[in-house]
Parts: structure tokens; sequence; C-alpha cells
């Protein structure tokens, strides 16, 4: 089978599908080249959906260390990224519990308007009309209550919403990351968007929509 190929400003680097089987051959240096391309962004999730930096790194450490146990295990029928975030995924959900770090939310079981539809990132639908995107990519204080925002949704809806709108992966690789259907994963993503957004509001930062 073809692997699945990730694409990416890798200029003059072998791409995933080269560093994995160069692994799988014992070059533990291309293993590292696979790790270096991808720790911060696994770093960022686990520490999103963790809320513990400290607690975070050793989760990455130890997601980095399953990576490499199972990589021979991994057949190319999707994208690198998308093999290595179910493992990053559930890694998460087990340290959750495991450190006692589950969140004490409940999740809102109101309707979200369109829930079924086509819906912008919460990035980008969180200024009103006072605010320009160039504002509020420059301002650290919003940036920190949208993080803020984020951490207050129940897990499922937090992994959904950090998987398209922060990491951006579609929904079909969503869909295989956390193992659910994709209407399902549309209909958590279309309410942790409305939950971040009233949070936001009542921080005094995203007006009602109109």
């Amino acid at each position: 089978m073809q692997r699945q190929q990730d694409t990416g400003d890798y200029a003059g680097e072998p791409d995933d599908s080269r560093l994995i089987e160069r692994t799988c051959n014992g070059d533990l240096a291309a293993f590292d080249t696979l790790v270096e391309r991808y720790q911060d962004r696994v770093y960022g999730y686990t520490c999103r959906m963790l809320g513990d930096p400290e607690t975070a790194r050793e989760v990455t450490q130890d997601i980095f260390l399953r990576v490499y146990r199972y990589l021979d295990r991994f057949r190319g029928d999707s994208k690198f990224s998308t093999w290595l975030y179910t493992i990053v995924s559930s890694t998460c959900k087990n340290a959750l519990s495991y450190y006692g770090l589950r969140a004490k939310h409940r999740a809102d079981d109101r309707p979200a308007n369109d829930i079924d539809g086509e819906r912008t990132s919460l990035l980008d639908r969180i200024p009103d009309k006072t605010l320009s995107p160039d504002v509020v990519a420059g301002r650290s204080d919003i940036q920190a209550m949208v993080r803020e925002a984020i951490s207050k949704l129940p897990e499922h809806y937090r992994q959904v919403i950090i998987l398209k709108d922060i990491n951006g992966f579609s929904y079909d690789e969503i869909s295989r990351i956390v193992d659910c259907k994709v209407g399902t994963v549309k209909s958590r993503l279309a309410r942790a968007r409305l939950i971040a957004r009233e949070e936001l509001t009542k921080a005094g930062l995203a007006g009602p929509e109109g």
C-alpha cells in the first residue's frame, strides 16, 4: 500500500514516509528528525488538553516513546500526522484520568445553531466590530482569554476544537483520531464553539451573533 504523505515546509529534508522507513530499519537519527518535526505541535496539544505544562512535557515524552514502539504498525492508510494524533489523543485521555486532571465541567446540552452545518473557526468568529483581526492577533490578553475559554470546555469538546481550529485537521482526520463519526465531530465542534463564544461574551470580548 502506498503511504499517504504529509506535506509541509521541510525543504531539503526527507518526507515522513522516508523517515518512517529509515526508523524501522534502525536509523535513530531519522526518528529524531520526526520528533523535532512534530514535538512542538504535540506539546501544544497536550498542554491545552491537560492544562499543566510540566505534566504535558512528561506526557509528550511518553507519546513519542509510544510512537517509536508502535511505528512498525503504521500502514500508511492515513497521513502520519493523523496516525500520530490517535496516539496523542488516547495518551492525553489516559493522562487526564491518571493525573486527576479531568476538568469538572458538565456538558452544555443546549442545541447549537447550525449544529450540522459548516461554521467558521472559533478564532475567526470571536471579534466584534470594534476588534479587527490584526488587533486580536497582536493582543496577548485576548489570546489568553481565548485559551481560557477553550480550557473550560468539557474534554470531548475541547479535543475537537483544538484539533480543528488550532491544529487544522479535517473532519475526516478528526474522525479517525477520536474514533467517532464525522457527524459527531461536526456536532461537538459546533457546540464547543458556541460554549466558548458564550464564555468570551461573558468576558466582554465577543459580541452577540447577529
